[in-house]
């Protein structure tokens, strides 16, 4: 099995730790959760649908054992939707390298709401099947792979390198509501309580 090294980047935001109130509230205003290399993962607040409201941000479908999820959009470490068209060589791009980032915290925000509708047992999550992001580009860019590595990696993070990688989308857009996004689909166990 090959292991996936986090970049150096990205390791800080894994391994920060603070001395935890009662309430155990990360320093992104979420949950903090053990990885899947027992570091902790400081997610940000549970986000819900926005607008009129008219799609879920996550569905579960016992049946199939399967949990979906709404598109999740890129933020800043400080949980700010980061607009703006991914390219190179023109000042007024979103730098790939910040594109990554944008996609790492889409990655965090779609965590926290998995965490969230599996009532914060995230060891039902038996597989991460399908991860699908789309960036903003200019037309000539072709380093989407790269971006979304940034969410990717936050499922190796805390699922490790087996249940979490499944099979990948990444594409370009014309327009989209933020620099960055990402959506996933995962198998899941039942809940304890539920017979199966």
């Amino acid at each position: 099995m090959k292991l996936i090294a986090t970049p150096a980047h990205l390791l800080s935001r894994v391994t920060r730790t603070r001395l935890f109130s009662s309430t155990s509230i990360s320093d992104r205003g979420g949950a903090i959760i053990k990885g899947a290399n027992g570091a902790l993962i400081h997610l940000p607040p549970v986000e819900h649908p926005v607008g009129r409201q008219l799609y879920k941000k996550a569905i579960y479908c016992p049946s199939s054992q399967t949990l979906r999820t709404s598109a999740h959009v890129g933020t800043d470490d400080d949980n700010i939707v980061k607009r703006g068209t991914v390219g190179v060589g023109d000042a007024n791009f979103v730098t790939p390298e910040d594109a990554n980032t944008y996609a790492y915290n889409a990655g965090l925000r779609l965590l926290a709401t998995i965490h969230h509708q599996l009532d914060g047992d995230l060891s039902r999550v038996e597989q991460v099947l399908k991860l699908e992001g789309m960036v903003n580009a200019e037309p000539n860019f072709i380093g989407h792979l790269a971006v979304i590595d940034g969410c990717s990696q936050v499922f190796v993070d805390a699922f490790g390198t087996d249940r979490g990688v499944g099979v990948r989308a990444c594409f370009g857009v014309g327009s989209l509501g933020g620099a960055v996004s990402c959506n996933v689909e995962l198998q899941v166990r039942p809940p304890a309580n539920e017979k199966s």
